[in-house]
């Protein structure tokens, strides 16, 4: 029986013509992505390679080990336990579905929903009396009518008893528009959450369950996460839509057997899961953390361009050619510097264009301890150590350019649209994320379709009110493609600020980074916003009182109390 389920060998990849390796013929690896399991227990992992793509584009492989590289293997081990830890925790819920799926992906399936840490996390020894008696009952069930709409039942899910609170943090975006210079906002919405006791039900023995799962050999595995080619993907990335979601399906029938519940069929990968996926999997990939659309936003909110919509989370695409060359100048014109670990500034070769001072004039770093010092003068740029600096990728002079490390949901605000809000709290100065899109010259901004205009940054950060700024300008539009910074609101006054950052290209060229980080210390769940036009506030804050509203402005519903009443369009 093992052997009929056993995967074919995989294709030998032709790596004799492929370019990009070093003079022995090796390509780096950049890490783990995924895992599948076998029936037999072993698993094989895939591999994303650096400076190595087929035709297609594609550029993983699966491979059952990495002989040279057990610490990818091993980081990859620890972070999965960390999140079938995290689901076991939530619930000890697990689901048994039917009717098609291939019977080799159940143990990653298993696997996916944290089976043996929910089998250890029981408190009575599992047992398997009178289960298979159980489910024969409850397979012959699956073909009764549903007492709600006539259709037969075509899931079971297998509950295991444990009190549940599930949270559900309900709450969409906002109508954005073109930012200037830096920053969007709403008070703090509260989440949800339901119980559900259960006294006792029969524990699930191994060789009980292996055997259920054998024998289904016409079910299917439908969820937010349907396991198909990325069975091992979907798995890593998301956990959390699983985790966030459990607990929320209705029983279709009154009538319950045991500890086996008949559910209504659920299609797999709706327009919101689907969503969900696509982003937290190119989240993943840039190694950050995951992204969470709430379930208070439904299909019918999503419009088709978001289908379409291309998430980057770090990053920029270029209107053209031109503009990427512009941008990825010569290593030679980079300032390096051959630090160790970099702790003086001054002594930092890549600082040496950096105008972050003190009052004696000493050079000085943005940040400290990990966090943005709030001491850079109106029109500088932050300038971080860059890929051709020798100091590790922990070094302090590297926080905008590392990947996200706070999840972020996208919620339905009362009156804005959809917005950004991070599920835990954040100190004054944590960096969130950089505003990613298409990088075009501003002059050709006018020529955007209309909706496109509400989701344009003007890259200004180095412009000084009241002068003249000389040098090319630039703005990045994140219709078609960015990341969640594209749904944060206008606040007049915000949780977040805006500062520019250099670290892929050089000052010179005009083409920094748009980075956001806590203006103040703010609590879990409050909506992150910024300032549309912080020019308005610096004046108001300068004593010229509210200025004239000018003739394409906006109604501002940001609702704080010194809301300025409109918006600059």
């Amino acid at each position: 029986m093992m052997d009929m389920w056993k995967r074919s060998p995989s294709p030998e990849e032709s790596w004799s013509d492929a370019e990009g390796g070093n003079e022995n013929g090796e390509w780096p690896i950049k890490g783990v992505v995924g895992e599948e399991v076998d029936p037999d227990g072993t698993s094989r992992y895939e591999v994303r390679w650096g400076n190595w793509s087929r035709k297609d584009g594609t550029n993983t492989t699966w491979q059952t080990d990495i002989t040279d590289r057990s610490d990818l293997i091993n980081r990859w081990t620890k972070l999965q336990g960390h999140k079938r830890n995290a689901l076991a925790q939530e619930s000890l819920d697990m689901e048994v579905s039917w009717p098609d799926d291939a019977v080799h992906k159940r143990f990653t399936y298993l696997r996916v929903q944290a089976y043996e840490e929910k089998k250890h996390k029981r408190l009575d020894k599992p047992s398997a009396a009178d289960w298979d008696k159980e489910i024969e009952g409850a397979c012959r069930r699956t073909d009764e009518p549903d007492a709600e709409d006539g259709n037969a039942a075509s899931r079971l899910r297998v509950r295991r008893a444990t009190p549940r609170s599930t949270p559900s943090f309900d709450v969409p975006r906002s109508s954005s528009k073109r930012i200037r210079g830096l920053t969007p906002s709403n008070p703090p919405s509260s989440s949800k959450r339901g119980t559900s006791t259960r006294k006792r039900s029969p524990s699930i023995g191994d060789d009980a369950f292996r055997s259920l799962m054998f024998n289904l050999s016409t079910s299917t595995v439908e969820s937010p996460r349907a396991i198909s080619k990325g069975a091992t993907e979907e798995f890593n990335t998301n956990w959390s839509a699983k985790s966030s979601q459990a607990g929320t399906s209705k029983p279709a029938l009154s009538a319950m057997k045991g500890d086996v519940i008949f559910v209504r069929p659920v299609k797999p990968l709706r327009r919101r899961a689907l969503l969900q996926s696509n982003w937290n999997r190119a989240a993943q990939e840039a190694g950050a953390a995951d992204i969470r659309i709430s379930n208070e936003i439904v299909d019918g909110d999503i419009g088709q361009h978001l289908h379409k919509f291309t998430y980057m989370e770090r990053s920029y695409r270029f209107d053209n050619d031109e503009l990427q060359s512009i941008f990825d100048v010569d290593p030679g014109n980079f300032l390096a510097c051959g630090c160790t670990t970099c702790q003086r500034a001054s002594q930092c070769d890549c600082q040496a264009e950096s105008e972050i001072t003190n009052e004696r004039g000493h050079k000085l770093y943005a940040y400290s301890g990990g966090l943005f010092a709030f001491r850079i003068p109106q029109g500088v740029e932050v300038i971080e150590c860059n890929k051709y600096c020798r100091c590790s990728p922990m070094c302090g002079n590297r926080v905008a350019q590392k990947p996200r490390d706070i999840p972020i949901e996208i919620f339905k605000t009362k009156q804005c649209g959809w917005g950004a809000r991070c599920l835990v709290a954040l100190p004054k100065g944590k960096v969130l994320g950089i505003y990613t899109g298409t990088l075009l010259r501003r002059e050709d901004v006018d020529n955007l379709p209309p909706e496109h205009i509400g989701y344009v940054f003007d890259l200004d950060g180095t412009e000084v009110r009241g002068q003249h700024n000389a040098g090319d300008k630039f703005s990045v539009d994140s219709y078609d493609c960015g990341n969640w910074t594209r749904f944060v609101n206008h606040s007049c006054s915000p949780s977040m600020k805006v500062y520019s950052v250099v670290f892929d290209t050089i000052r010179e060229v005009h083409m920094p980074y748009v980075a956001f980080v806590a203006a103040r210390d703010i609590p879990a769940g409050e909506e992150l916003t910024i300032d549309y036009e912080p020019s308005a506030a610096e004046e108001m804050a300068e004593g010229t009182g509210k200025q004239k509203m000018s003739p394409t402005a906006l109604l501002c519903r940001c609702s704080a109390k010194l809301c300025r009443g409109w918006i600059k369009q």
